[in-house]
């Protein structure tokens, strides 16, 4: 499924800030009108376009989805009107002037983040996320992409009882964003794994990433045609090399065995 570009009247309610916004100070909840006009409760983060963000966000979406891992059902590039936004929140300088700036927008998942559960239950449920498949399907999904900065705060237990990885601006790190002289600093659910389970618990952890590797070669496969229309649409000036050069990356990361070589067992 590609990624839609909305205009700014689909924009249509501010909603007020989430319980965790993160690090960036834009981050909102908002009624956000789809291609179809149904009205969607959305997180929406304002990401300017000199920086990998925007298309990290909407290339993660992209390849979440195509490896089968649990995401938000909807994500869109969205142009959010500033000065509508500002009326109901306050917003850096650097947005002082500007009409109108492109935004992540993810529909949001009816849960609460790993880290946000009361810090007297917070051992019980990070092991509990961690026993599940679905973030061995994440940690596996975020080694391939290069992701960095996968915490407990951008992973949601949903209300079904699975767990949704939300959240994709640091991915393909060192391809993407090394080359601007910025960076994350490296969080995992990998190295969440080593420090909370017992031995064997964690080399069955790592199997079971390994093994869900395995279906990274068809998702990207499937993804190309999508990659290569955003790639196009955000950066059209580079898109040639942009879309050769990631997709030259994740290639050579979806090859059979690399990420069990990489975390040293047989799958």
């Amino acid at each position: 499924m590609s990624v839609p570009i909305l205009g700014a009247d689909s924009w249509r309610e501010y909603r007020g800030k989430p319980a965790s916004a993160g690090l960036n100070e834009t981050t909102h909840l908002a009624k956000v009108a789809d291609t179809l006009g149904k009205l969607r409760d959305c997180f929406v983060k304002l990401l300017p376009a000199n920086s990998p963000a925007l298309l990290c966000e909407a290339l993660g979406w992209i390849l979440a989805r195509k490896s089968d891992v649990p995401c938000p059902e909807f994500g869109a590039i969205l142009l959010v009107p500033v000065d509508r936004l500002r009326k109901s929140q306050a917003l850096p300088a650097s947005l002082d002037g500007v009409a109108l700036c492109p935004a992540w927008c993810s529909e949001v998942v009816a849960g609460k983040a790993v880290r946000q559960v009361h810090k007297m239950a917070f051992f019980l449920a990070r092991r509990n996320c961690l026993r599940s498949r679905d973030a061995r399907k994440i940690a596996a999904f975020d080694k391939w992409s290069d992701l960095r900065d996968r915490n407990f705060g951008n992973v949601i237990q949903s209300g079904q009882g699975g767990y949704v990885a939300i959240d994709h601006e640091s991915l393909l790190h060192d391809l993407l964003w090394v080359p601007t002289g910025r960076g994350f600093e490296e969080r995992s659910l990998l190295v969440e794994a080593e420090r909370s389970l017992g031995a064997a618990d964690f080399q069955r952890f790592q199997v079971d990433m390994a093994s869900a590797a395995n279906g990274h070669a068809q998702a990207l496969e499937d993804a190309q045609v999508d990659l290569q229309e955003i790639i196009g649409k955000l950066i059209p000036a580079h898109a040639a090399a942009a879309t050769q050069a990631i997709v030259q990356t994740l290639d050579q990361r979806a090859q059979s065995g690399w990420l069990a070589n990489s975390l040293g067992v047989i799958a």
